[in-house]
């Protein structure tokens, strides 16, 4: 099972700006019920994407400092992915693990297996 980081005022640069990974923040909040029903889904994905991705959960109650730095974020649940430390894009509302993974598929590295065959045109004629 890959680890979901739990973010703060202590460790957003290193686990976020610092990341070698693309990093998606679930931005969540206690009372939020959709954010319930969005960490299943965001754990899900950390487990089946963790060796292409980190997930991380950011409490904006206990850290409004921090999203309001970096994003607008107006409604919970909100998905941030940042890339080299910066970021790319915003997933806004409440979404299942494989609607997440087809709106930051694009900025993920792509599995070898995921790669069309290597031909040889000299093979073929």
């Amino acid at each position: 099972m890959a680890e979901v980081v739990e973010l703060d005022g202590d460790n957003w640069d290193a686990e976020v700006l610092q990341s070698p990974l693309p990093i998606l923040v679930d931005c969540w909040a206690t009372w939020c019920g959709p954010c319930a029903l969005q960490a299943p889904e965001v754990e899900a994905l950390a487990d089946q994407e963790g060796d292409r991705l980190r997930v991380a959960k950011l409490d904006v109650d206990a850290f409004p400092f921090l999203v309001q730095d970096v994003a607008d974020v107006d409604l919970l649940p909100t998905c941030l992915l940042f890339v080299n430390g910066d970021l790319a894009h915003t997933i806004p509302g409440f979404h299942a693990k494989d609607e997440l993974l087809w709106e930051i598929e694009p900025f993920l590295k792509r599995r070898k297996e995921d790669l069309p065959p290597m031909t040889s045109l000299s093979s073929e004629y």
